[in-house]
């Protein structure tokens, strides 16, 4: 399930990415893209390794390349998002690459002008990109520059110094690594020791590195993931608890136990007995990844919806 979430997408030649999701929970995760993501229905919050964020309909929120995040909806909640790689700019803005966005969230009831003009802007390259009309990679390239130019002017950002710049790339690259070794492992007996190993670091440095980054401990992180796991093998198949617990990593089930009470607030016997007698539009929902990419043509027709 891991390999087929967003930030792990593949670009096309333009370095950039826009799509409608459908999203219940999405574990932390970094990505090499800048990300402006626009809430057209429900109540999410992000969390960041700086804090939360609650975020309702029309608000948007802004990611750096590499910054760790996690959201969470209690309803699945719309989002209209972008990623575009620094690369785009790299011919004529390459100081992109030292910049960072320093506001995580635009808040519509704080600034309504703004985010319409963001707002505006997505919409209208969202259709761009769909309808693949003619001229479409221009008018998208016309589009992603308005909303750079637009989120520049609020002046929340600020710029990486040039001494920093090779330690900042050097995190960055120690992060993807890290986050490349998890996906691959996680399901296995994993040691915050075998990473440090990995990366030839002391242990007690890749705790302390590992929590300020990601905001949230090794072992918090490996759980998320597992539990994530664990919740879909509840729904799709018919596997005892024991097996599940096993196939996710968690070699106590007591432990799975207690971790899965408290992601989801529920047992892991109480959450698949709840799905078996849920309705059928509550069961088919459940069995959705917790984020469901929108086709091409669904995502047209919802954006007509919110127009």
């Amino acid at each position: 399930m891991g390999r087929d979430e967003y930030e792990i997408i593949a670009h096309n030649n333009s370095n950039f990415h826009i799509f409608l999701v459908n999203l219940l929970y999405r574990t932390p995760h970094i990505h090499k893209d800048f990300e402006i993501s626009l809430v057209l229905k429900g109540f999410l919050t992000v969390f960041t390794s700086s804090g939360e964020i609650a975020l309702e309909e029309n608000d948007i929120f802004i990611m750096n390349p590499y910054s760790s995040h996690e959201i969470k909806a209690k309803k699945a909640a719309l989002i209209l998002s972008l990623q575009v790689s620094p690369a785009f700019f790299a011919h004529y803005f390459p100081q992109i690459s030292d910049l960072a966005f320093d506001v995580p969230a635009l808040y519509v009831r704080e600034d309504a002008l703004l985010c319409g003009q963001i707002r505006s802007i997505l919409f209208d390259l969202a259709y761009a990109y769909f309808q693949k009309e003619d001229f479409a990679p221009i008018r998208c390239a016309l589009l992603i520059n308005q909303l750079f130019l637009h989120l520049f002017h609020t002046g929340n950002y600020h710029m990486i110094p040039q001494k920093e710049k090779a330690a900042y790339l050097a995190r960055n690259m120690r992060m993807k690594r890290i986050m490349q070794y998890i996906d691959m492992h996680y399901k296995e007996k994993l040691l915050l020791s075998d990473i440090a190993r990995q990366e030839q670091l002391d242990l007690f440095y890749l705790s302390h590195f590992f929590k300020e980054t990601f905001g949230t401990s090794f072992q918090d992180y490996i759980n998320k993931l597992r539990c994530e796991q664990a919740r879909q093998l509840l729904l799709l198949t018919d596997y005892s608890l024991l097996d599940i617990s096993l196939q996710c990593g968690f070699s106590d089930p007591k432990y799975f136990n207690r971790r899965f009470l408290s992601q989801y607030g529920t047992t892991p016997k109480e959450y698949r007995r709840s799905f078996w007698h849920a309705h059928l539009s509550l069961q088919q929902q459940s069995m959705l990844s917790t984020q469901e990419f929108l086709s091409e043509q669904a995502s047209l027709v919802m954006l007509e919806r919110f127009q």
